[in-house]
């Protein structure tokens, strides 16, 4: 075993990384002409190759993602854990 790769828990394992996206999708980013929540979907969008790019230069990292949106309430736009590579971003309205 490499001296990068030893921890005080032993070696590297691939336990996965939840990344869970918590979006304001309420009436209030429709504001100037629904810039706020067009740039909601811009940083989605942008954060998506960089997600990937990480999880292809670690083997071992797990990357799943998930998107939950609120309002007046909450709901989940994905629900299950997806992994990164399979992830696709379909823009969300308020």
């Amino acid at each position: 075993m490499s001296e990068a790769k030893k921890t005080p828990g032993g070696e590297l394992g691939g336990r996965p990384l939840h990344i869970i996206f918590l979006l304001d999708v309420s009436g209030s980013m429709n504001e100037n002409d629904g810039a706020k929540i067009r740039s909601l979907n811009y940083a989605i969008h942008e954060a998506i190759p960089h997600m990937k790019k990480v999880a292809e230069d670690n083997v071992n990292a797990n990357i799943l993602v998930r998107a939950l949106t609120f309002s007046s309430g909450a709901r989940w736009k994905i629900k299950d854990p997806t992994p990164v590579d399979q992830f696709e971003w379909n823009d969300e309205s308020a």
